[in-house]
């Protein structure tokens, strides 16, 4: 394979890797169990808080029960940083995420650490863990020269 055609490949993979990512958010937000479930391998584990859902219909369950129907809520995702597998044919992927209630609160501020496998000309999430901030009320402790900066910017 031509240098110019696996970096074609390589750029394709991670487009298609991005669309996963962004239609997990969209899927859940939107309450559309059937396209969630699309985006899972079979065998593939979700992991919060070190509680872990192993199996695609076990993890698809779970997730559907989080949340009464009629309420919704907004996935805003960071771009996510992709590394792809020697073959093209696996990845990992970190992208950080706030999750905004219906009362527009923010409720979870988290990085999902994503392993991937293509299958059948399809990326599937086979891994995702996530990892949530531990909420801290108050200002930000910061030192006194970034509060001198940041005054200016308020």
């Amino acid at each position: 394979m031509s240098s110019d055609r696996r970096e074609l490949d390589r750029l394709i993979a991670i487009e298609a890797i991005r669309t996963v990512i962004a239609r997990y958010a969209i899927a859940f937000d939107d309450h559309d169990w059937a396209n969630f479930a699309e985006l899972w391998a079979e065998e593939a584990v979700f992991v919060a808080d070190g509680v872990e859902f192993a199996g695609r219909d076990h993890l698809v369950e779970f997730m559907a029960s989080c949340l009464p129907e009629d309420y919704r809520g907004k996935h805003m995702n960071s771009p996510p940083v992709i590394e792809l597998g020697p073959d093209l044919d696996t990845a990992t992927a970190k992208t950080d995420v706030v999750w905004i209630t219906q009362n527009f609160e923010v409720t979870i501020v988290a990085r999902y650490d994503d392993d991937l496998v293509k299958r059948a000309g399809r990326w599937l999430l086979l891994r995702r863990a996530e990892s949530g901030i531990e909420f801290k009320p108050g200002a930000p402790p910061i030192s006194e020269a970034a509060a001198a900066v940041s005054k200016g910017m308020r």
